[in-house]
């Protein structure tokens, strides 16, 4: 079973933390490393992303009606966004929790568990069975 792990972060809720303060409420760097290593030898981590902080002064390129559309307005305010995400493959719902609940950004944000209904394995198996 794989589940995405979707990090939420709250600029605002932190703004009041210094970069290092937050890294030492995650437990440290090399604590995060450690386990990071852990999960990508058991095989239960297979990837982390990190996103670009919203609100940034660069083009925004979407895609509508299939045109690409470039656009340098700014965001719609909000005070959550999207901060990044982690694939977990475990064998079970209990582990990915266990797993969700050992990320030291979840002792002071928000994360959000979703189990993965399709990936680019069983997406491309589709498609060569179809």
């Amino acid at each position: 079973m794989k589940f995405l792990l979707l990090i939420h972060n709250n600029a605002e809720a932190l703004q009041d933390y210094t970069e290092q303060q937050l890294v030492e409420m995650s437990g440290g760097r090399e604590h995060v490393a450690e386990l990071a290593r852990k999960l990508l030898a058991t095989g239960e981590l297979v990837s982390v992303l990190g996103l670009e902080e919203p609100g940034r002064p660069t083009e925004k390129v979407q895609l509508v009606g299939g045109t690409p559309v470039v656009s340098d307005r700014p965001l719609l305010e909000t005070k959550e966004y999207l901060a990044g995400a982690m694939v977990l493959h475990c064998a079970s719902q209990e582990r990915a929790l266990e797993i969700a609940a050992m990320i030291p950004l979840a002792r002071f944000r928000r994360v959000e568990f979703r189990e993965i209904r399709l990936d680019q394995d069983d997406f491309l198996a589709e498609l060569d069975g179809a």
